[in-house]
């Protein structure tokens, strides 16, 4: 599921957002936003993020940035319900968005996706420069390990950091650096050409 993901999110960035300029958070949480819809629908699945724009509903349930649910499970059960929410199904995937460069907010928001049950999770975060993205790295996998928080087959957990030092004009799998839970330790994902 997780190289489906990737091969998804790459595909949906690289042909429709050309990576030209710095945003700001405001804008980059849109535009991650618009990602997010974009690689959902492609994966046959129904997005559920935060809404701003909606009054009085944030649309984002459990404090997470964006839930995956299948299409036909939410389709089939939201007709049984017909209650006004959403219906309440494990989500495919779940994705939390960290602009902040804080280690330890990034690593609450990976403990949070964690506690979820979903045959994928993704964290994307950001760090200016690769020694930070190493850092920052090494410092998940030992969060994980510390708190056993990746026992057995419970899915697959993807971490894309950005590195903020790239040069604006490069490629998004140059800016993204992508590591993948395996062996006990989170290991570089090599893109392949898709």
């Amino acid at each position: 599921m997780a190289k489906n993901w990737l091969k998804q999110f790459f595909s949906v960035i690289e042909s429709a957002y050309p990576k030209e300029k710095k945003w700001t958070d405001p804008e980059w949480t849109e535009f991650m936003k618009k990602v997010m819809e974009r690689v959902a629908k492609r994966m046959k699945c129904y997005v559920v993020q935060r809404r701003p724009h909606i009054k009085n509903e944030s649309w984002e349930y459990l404090k997470i940035d964006a839930f995956f649910i299948s299409n036909s499970d939410y389709e089939r059960l939201n007709k049984k319900t017909k209650k006004g929410w959403d219906p309440f199904v494990l989500p495919q995937t779940v994705i939390e968005l960290e602009n902040s460069n804080d280690k330890n907010k990034i690593s609450y928001c990976l403990w949070k996706i964690l506690c979820i049950r979903a045959p994928l999770r993704v964290l994307i975060c950001y760090q200016n420069g690769t020694i930070k993205v190493s850092r920052l790295r090494k410092h998940l996998e030992g969060v994980i390990r510390q708190g056993r928080l990746m026992k057995g087959a419970e899915g697959d957990l993807l971490v894309i950091i950005g590195d903020d030092s790239v040069k604006e004009d490069a490629k998004w799998d140059e800016y993204f650096c992508t590591f993948q839970w395996q062996n006990d330790r989170l290991e570089k994902v090599k893109l392949p050409e898709w």
